[in-house]
């Protein structure tokens, strides 16, 4: 005879034996799924195959003589030695145990919940308890009562229909139905389940490979579930404190004590591992991590004790420096620090998960200055964000980044070096010139080029449009009210669009369609045209909040009178290039605007230092100091200052100063014209603007009066440029000035190449 190698046995118990086992806790929950609920419409749908009398599936337990790191589905009871253990199919039983006892059950939060289900018994219909299953007499509000009522089922059902016998006929055939049905749905108590029990003598790793083996074909768990299952058994104070990092990150601490609660993200436990794996073991697919961790030797393929003990090693020492909350800030803060507010502006957890793991082996292994590794990951996280870098095949695009980090010198430098050379194959300039515009073409709300244009706008400063308020501040996560205080707004508004006989989703809702308002500007707006809502309210703003407001919300010149499709064709192209100005903050070509907080010189401060490299007056911008120097000549001066800051080092001009550092004042400049401080500080901005173009000047200039020994002096504060600036001069041709010493000079010919060059 034959002998079987069977190692489980079959069994048929009904379903009130396994709730009562439960609800006793001699059935128990193995680590080997997460504590997570179906969707209240799958449980529904449960009870509707059980009240149908089909099939279900079949669950799988273990019989165990041995404490196994488990927890219990009932509230009120407490794991045991000699449990059975729920393999496969703890929601199925979960759902039931919660349904038909009436009690809470814990989530994957650890908090009590209750599941209500509700059953019209004359329509034979199942749905999840709502208002109106709740105020509709026909349906039963909560099956729960069914099988827990005192005074049984018969009497339950003879109160139902006495109660809806109030607010409808019922004749006897009637009754008789309802009678039926509710009692068919009680005897649901009654049904047996096919149970495969596997055998006490397997071990917590074989029954894994039992699980993993027979989900193959359907939707198995993943490979950080296995890993937490063999941290049940090898190390289950490293899985609980992983549960309990994810459980704070999930709300505020209550005591203000250090937590790992942000406005970004809320890892869960299989996330914070990956991040774990990624630092000790170096390994970026999950599944070829678990074999590691089991000690499976890669030449004889047995699984070793030693080896599984030494890997466990490496990943306890990860997973402490993952979990550290200094660590955890200190990278919010390189996200913070790419432009991003909040989890709104986030697509992908993997981006922020891998970067938090490149924070730490920048920090750990190649000790990376701090400055520094904030610096180089801001400018990672934006690009990863940006480009989806682990959106596609994170896995194996996360394991190929590992790989190029083992190979690089462990310095600092090293570490910089490659980020720096990852981010520039990827933000190439066809990226910023062809690719990001057409990846702009798109109407998706949750889209990572959109959020991209939003860090952007946080990092050069922007204000919403036609508002002195910062983007950045209207997108803080801790400003709530009833309606969001920043909005978008459709600049060719949809009601005009749809007029025009355009209309769908991906024509409307085009994201170069889309611009920040104040919402109580988005309401004024409404419907009207762009020709008749845009030239008043851009009226009301000066020379320089025009020009800032067209750069930074990427407006085509005169856009409101273009065809729409070419407008958005245009405007593309506009914001494409916004994003890369916000990235060139984060690289440093393009510092932030001065109004951002970086300290502007005061008067007193220029007259310490004198005219520098940094430092030129001008008595006066348009007066003439002799009667044959034409007013235009004066205004070059003025013109060719900035431009040779911007192409140099940046500076301030101040105007009002002689040369010799007398405060001279600009009232003659204001009586030259009759012109109040306002109208001559925009009608500078316009000069500056004709001459070296409003995205320049928006960018790079701040214009502030400032009153000293009763005199005003205009400060012009200029920032240095990322690519060269040609000024348009009184003769009409374009012409390239720097600064050299105390001076302003022209280059031309081989001499302005070699410095562009070199500059640049």
């Amino acid at each position: 005879m034959v002998q079987t190698t069977q190692r489980f046995a079959p069994e048929s118990p009904p379903v009130h034996f396994l709730i009562e086992e439960i609800d006793h806790g001699t059935l128990g929950l193995p680590d080997l799924q997460r504590p997570f609920v179906w969707k209240r419409s799958r449980i529904r749908d449960l009870f509707d195959s059980l009240y149908q009398g089909f099939p279900v599936g079949y669950l799988l337990f273990w019989s165990t003589p041995k404490q196994v790191d488990s927890h219990s589905i009932g509230t009120k009871t407490d794991a045991r030695e000699n449990q059975k253990m729920i393999v496969d199919g703890q929601q199925r039983l979960t759902s039931l145990y919660a349904v038909m006892k009436g009690k809470p059950i814990l989530n994957e939060s650890n908090e009590e919940q209750f599941i209500r289900i509700a059953f019209n018994p004359l329509t034979e219909e199942f749905t999840v308890a709502n208002a109106s299953s709740d105020n509709n007499p026909a349906f039963i509000p909560n099956i729960s009562k069914i099988w827990n009522s005192q005074k049984g089922a018969f009497f339950f059902i003879n109160e139902f229909i006495e109660q809806l016998k109030a607010h409808q006929q019922l004749d006897a055939e009637l009754e008789r139905k309802v009678a039926q049905n509710i009692q068919q749905l009680e005897n649901i108590r009654n049904y047996q389940f096919s149970v495969l029990v596997l055998s006490a003598d397997l071990d917590v790793d074989t029954v894994a490979e039992v699980f993993q083996r027979i989900n193959a074909g359907g939707i198995p768990l993943n490979s950080a579930d296995f890993i937490l299952t063999l941290m049940s058994v090898h190390w289950v104070e490293g899985r609980h404190r992983l549960e309990d990092f994810a459980r704070l990150a999930k709300v505020p601490s209550a005591n203000r004590e250090a937590s790992p609660y942000n406005v970004f993200h809320a890892p869960s436990p299989d996330q914070l591992l990956r991040v774990a794996v990624g630092l000790g073991l170096k390994r970026g697919v999950l599944q070829n991590a678990y074999q590691i961790l089991r000690g499976r030797d890669p030449v004889d393929k047995k699984v070793k004790e030693g080896l599984r003990d030494a890997r466990f090693d490496e990943l306890k020492l990860a997973q402490a420096k993952v979990l550290d909350l200094n660590s955890w800030h200190e990278f919010i803060n390189c996200v913070k620090g790419a432009g991003f507010r909040s989890g709104a502006m986030l697509t992908s957890a993997n981006n922020f998960l891998y970067g938090y793991l490149f924070f730490l082996i920048g920090k750990h292994e190649f000790g990376v200055e701090r400055r520094s590794l904030r610096e180089v990951m801001s400018r990672w996280f934006f690009m990863s964000a940006l480009t989806g870098r682990y959106t596609g095949s994170p896995e194996t695009v996360l394991e190929a980044d590992l790989r190029r980090l083992d190979q690089v010198e462990k310095t600092g430098e090293g570490f910089v070096q490659l980020l720096n050379t990852l981010i520039s194959h990827q933000l190439t300039d066809d990226y910023w010139k062809v690719t990001l515009p057409e990846k702009l073409d798109s109407s998706s709300a949750y889209s990572p080029y959109l959020f991209g244009y939003y860090a952007a706008l946080n990092l050069l400063g922007a204000t919403a449009l036609f508002s002195s308020i910062r983007v950045s501040e209207l997108l803080d996560p801790g400003v709530v009210g009833n309606r969001a205080s920043i909005e978008r707004h459709h600049l060719f508004p949809k009601g005009y669009l749809r007029a025009l006989g355009i209309t769908g989703t991906y024509r409307l809702n085009q994201i170069a369609n889309y611009a920040f308002v104040e919402w109580a500007d988005n309401m004024d707006i409404s419907d009207d045209p762009p020709a008749e809502y845009f030239p008043p309210l851009f009226a009301g703003l000066s020379e320089q909040e025009k020009a800032n407001a067209s750069y930074w919300h990427a407006l085509p010149q005169d856009w409101h009178a273009l065809d729409y499709t070419e407008f958005t064709k245009e405007r593309r192209q506009l914001i494409a290039g916004v994003i890369r100005d916000g990235y060139g903050v984060l690289v440093g070509d393009i510092p932030p605007q001065l109004a951002q907080g970086k300290p502007e010189p005061s008067v007193v401060e220029l007259l310490t230092v004198m005219e520098t490299l940094k430092v030129e007056f001008k008595a006066t911008a348009r007066v003439p100091l002799s009667s044959d120097v034409p007013e235009k000549v004066i205004n070059e001066g003025v013109i060719k200052t900035v431009a040779a800051f911007m192409n140099t080092a940046g500076g301030t001009l101040g105007i009002g100063i002689s040369d010799e550092g007398d405060i001279l004042g600009i009232q003659p400049d204001l009586d030259f014209k009759k012109q109040d401080l306002d109208g001559y500080i925009n009608w500078l901005s316009t000069l500056l603007i004709n001459a070296l173009g409003s995205a320049f000047v928006a960018k790079l200039v701040s214009i502030r009066p400032e009153l000293v020994e009763d005199q005003v002096v205009c400060l012009v504060d200029v920032l240095p440029a990322a690519r060269p600036v040609y000024a348009d001069t009184v003769k009409g041709n374009e012409t390239f000035y720097v600064r050299v010493g105390n001076t302003t000079r022209i280059l031309s010919g081989a001499e302005l190449v070699d410095y562009v060059n070199d500059h640049f």
